[in-house]
């Protein structure tokens, strides 16, 4: 209130001296939200630039059928958690998958099936696609594929500025803290 008034007060006198001074305060104060509202833009760059989208999805093509799991982000994501289940079983390998749902089926062992392992503290870099499993198309995996319809895969990952997600039906959502990890529901524990 006082600058305000010695600011009339240097008007009416005719003190350029106040204004200048009320005038460099203001200019001051601008140039400092300013600052303040880039620095926040920033923030919101960088966080977009190192942004991880993790999907996993089914293929199919002439060579075979299986899961894939794609960072189309733009950032690096590290896997957390990993699960392969059906309604009520976690899986640990994907042969005990094939002998489990189709205990009927042979013929389906690693020579037909492709597959990363456990992808458990990996980091997944952008535009990377990993086939979690592929099976070669056989007349044994062409049955077995009735089976795998049915399986779903969860992954939990975070990016590098600790932001953390859940992969379910192939679509990620947003989650507070990392997933609590199960070694009993863990793929590959």
């Amino acid at each position: 209130m006082q600058v305000f008034k010695n600011i009339k007060t240097g008007l009416k006198r005719g003190n350029t001296n106040m204004i200048v001074a009320g005038s460099a305060l203001f200019i001051s104060a601008c140039a400092l939200l300013i600052s303040v509202q880039e620095v926040r833009i920033m923030r919101t760059q960088q966080k977009a630039s190192m942004y991880p989208y993790i999907t996993v999805d089914q293929i199919y093509n002439g060579k075979g059928f299986g899961f894939r799991l794609r960072n189309s982000g733009n950032g690096l994501a590290k896997i957390n958690s990993y699960q392969v289940y059906n309604d009520s079983l976690y899986f640990k390998e994907w042969i005990d998958v094939a002998q489990t749902l189709a205990p009927h089926i042979t013929g389906i062992d690693y020579g037909v099936i492709g597959t990363v392992g456990d992808i458990k503290d990996q980091m997944i870099t952008p535009g990377e696609s990993i086939n979690l499993i592929f099976l070669q198309w056989t007349p044994e995996t062409r049955e077995m594929e009735k089976y795998m319809n049915g399986l779903k895969v969860r992954v939990c990952y975070s990016s590098l500025l600790e932001e953390h997600w859940q992969v379910e039906d192939g679509i990620p959502h947003a989650i507070s803290s990392p997933c609590v990890l199960d070694t009993g529901k863990e793929f590959g524990q």
